[in-house]
């Protein structure tokens, strides 16, 4: 009996310690992954300034610039590592974090239901909403003057959404935000949807255009990590710390005077 109870026993002890370095093996940190690689690989993509824009300066990285990717700048310098930017279609930018291509979007991003459940959002950083944007002459005021009107949009975002619901609407879908917008200016859409930020910057450098006054949403922009990610806990610290700090408001205002639209 005695040796029988301890073979159970030492069959046990087995089972549990080969549960134990399974689990361990399934929950390796991203953060220690991300540092074991040597870089973070920031998702984004680069229509949507100030938060981020093409740019050949000294302050972009590979290729883009904006307040994204000063993000990215000083995660990258909290763990050590190298920062690399990927400027993908917004639609593809959730599906290559799930898969892996990335550490973490950096995209202007708003805090939607449908998102939130494959990603992991962090504190918000920007308090957001979508405008119009329409001619400086336009008759169209409100958002029920764009009924039967072509609104031009970028696609896979909240802004292509709220105008697929604007009824007999004409619903042009653009790859970047900012082709959208100056679609407006040159005939082609009778007003664009787009986030209050990039509308400014739009009608900034297009004067023959406008944002109206009256929001469409109120929204919450934020960075994201996968589903379950350490990394989520720096990621929420660097809000804080640059929040309270000023330096978020140095990056929006710096970002916002550099930017320049071709057309």
């Amino acid at each position: 009996m005695k040796k029988y109870l301890s073979i159970c026993l030492a069959l046990v002890a087995v089972v549990l310690t080969g549960c134990g370095s399974g689990n361990g093996a399934q929950e390796e940190s991203h953060v220690a992954k991300i540092k074991e690689a040597g870089k973070l690989v920031l998702l984004t993509e680069a229509t949507f300034p100030p938060f981020e824009y093409q740019d050949s300066s000294d302050k972009a990285v590979d290729g883009v610039a904006g307040v994204d990717i000063e993000f990215g700048k000083l995660l990258a310098e909290k763990l050590g590592v190298e920062l690399e930017v990927l400027n993908l279609d917004f639609g593809t930018l959730v599906p290559s974090l799930q898969s892996g291509k990335g550490d973490l979007i950096a995209a202007g991003m708003s805090v939607q239901p449908d998102r939130a459940a494959i990603v992991d959002f962090s504190t918000s950083y920007y308090e957001n909403g979508l405008y119009i944007i329409v001619p400086a002459n336009s008759d169209i005021a409100t958002k029920d003057d764009l009924v039967g009107k072509s609104i031009a949009v970028q696609q896979g975002t909240t802004a292509n959404d709220i105008a697929l619901g604007i009824e007999n609407s004409n619903v042009m879908e653009f790859k970047g935000m900012v082709e959208a917008g100056l679609s407006v200016a040159s005939g082609r859409s009778d007003a664009s949807i787009a986030d209050l930020l990039p509308a400014t910057v739009i009608t900034k450098n297009e004067p023959s255009l406008k944002v109206l006054s009256e929001p469409l949403t109120s929204e919450s922009t934020a960075l994201a990590v996968p589903k379950g990610s350490d990394f989520i806990e720096l990621v929420n610290e660097t809000i804080k710390e640059v929040k309270e700090s000023g330096q978020l408001q140095a990056w929006f205002d710096q970002h916002y005077d550099a930017v320049v639209i071709e057309e």
